[in-house]
């Protein structure tokens, strides 16, 4: 299984024997079928248009997007998948020895579910994303299974961030089901969060940071355990320890309030409901880093989106992030060496993925980082 969903040649066959039987290719099947074809796996949904109508299929964001989705669902309603091409069949497996929507559905104690997986482009991170549905057409839950060493420690990410939450606090996660294993690669199984998803512009308060951070603690921002961490990822690129290396250079002397963050905080991973924030897609977070890099990515993957400069991503992301920061005890000074310092994070997470293969849209940004490590940004001298 180890890099095999990173291509698309292998990735279907990778896919099928996970949600297969294990050590057998007996007993009754399920029909999926692969959309946009085998070729180019990106979701794989039950033929049955009970359970595809449910299926959360999203190619791509904006409007036209939109559009296809829409479009997508109404076909797969009809019970199109039967007909369509690209169609394989899954061994379910028995009671004793269950293929993968048996061992879910066991978990969340229903039989009448099925799976719709989502895959994603080809990238480091790349591993099934699973909807667990129902035959009305409701989304039941939510599962991520690893499928290597990356992916795992990705899946493990998320269910110990999740475990670290306030449930009285000013967010709301998904509800923690199960984790387990599944095929000798761990398994997080969530209950959905009852929310409608949006892309609208996201407001990431000081309330929001903190409660994701957790208990925070004072520390030298270059020579600590965040700068020790930056380090280790970029051993192996020499451009991604340039970068670290001057950013680190600029920020010595100061001392700041570490603890965790989300990782990916943006639109596409959280909305506002009430006076809550609900917020999924942990497995990017990580600690310690200095407080505010949820709010300075927020800012900026919203100006990146879509192929947007990074140069001026960086400076939305210190202009929309500055009430937050502020709100946070930073000094007017601090601003743009925050920015910076998630910059180095950024460049040092590319880094690491970097290993395991093409980066995809990363690889614009990494690129124009290693151009300019603070991207046109000056600061304090």
């Amino acid at each position: 299984m180890t890099a095999a969903l990173r291509a698309d040649s292998t990735a279907l066959d990778a896919v099928t024997t996970l949600m297969s039987a294990d050590g057998t290719d007996a007993g009754p099947t399920r029909r999926y079928v692969v959309l946009p074809h085998r070729d180019r796996p990106r979701y794989i949904v039950p033929v049955a248009a009970r359970f595809a109508r449910a299926a959360h299929v999203r190619p791509g964001s904006g409007v036209r997007a939109a559009i296809a989705r829409t479009a997508v669902r109404s076909v797969l309603a009809t019970g199109a998948g039967r007909v369509l091409p690209g169609r394989v069949d899954v061994v379910d497996g028995t009671d004793e020895r269950p293929g993968l929507r048996r061992h879910l559905a066991a978990l969340v104690g229903r039989d009448d579910v099925d799976l719709v997986l989502a895959l994603g482009a080809p990238r480091p991170n790349r591993k099934p994303v699973i909807q667990v549905v129902d035959g009305d057409g409701a989304t039941v839950a939510w599962a991520k299974v690893g499928v290597d060493a990356h992916t795992d420690r990705l899946v493990g990410h998320e269910t110990e961030a999740l475990g670290r939450v306030d449930p009285d606090g000013p967010i709301a996660v998904p509800r923690v089901v199960a984790a387990g294993a599944w095929q000798g690669h761990r398994l997080l199984l969530l209950a959905p969060l009852r929310v409608e998803e949006s892309l609208e512009p996201l407001d990431v308060t000081a309330a929001v940071v903190r409660a994701i951070a957790g208990p925070v603690a004072s520390a030298p921002v270059s020579t600590g355990a965040w700068a020790a961490t930056l380090a280790e990822q970029v051993r192996d690129d020499g451009a991604a320890r340039k970068v670290v290396t001057t950013v680190l250079g600029r920020l010595g002397g100061r001392t700041w309030a570490f603890g965790a963050w989300h990782g990916d905080l943006a639109p596409w991973n959280a909305t506002w409901e009430g006076d809550r924030l609900h917020v999924w897609d942990w497995e990017r977070s990580t600690a310690p880093v200095p407080l505010g890099l949820d709010a300075v990515h927020n800012a900026f993957q919203q100006a990146a989106l879509g192929g947007g400069d990074p140069v001026a991503a960086a400076a939305a992301a210190a202009r929309g992030a500055a009430p937050t920061l502020h709100a946070l005890g930073y000094d007017a000074d601090d601003v743009v060496p925050v920015v910076w310092a998630y910059l180095a994070t950024l460049r040092a997470r590319y880094a690491e993925d970097a290993r395991l293969g093409p980066l995809g849209p990363g690889e614009r940004i990494a690129a124009a980082i290693d151009r300019d490590p603070i991207l046109g940004l000056e600061g304090p001298a």
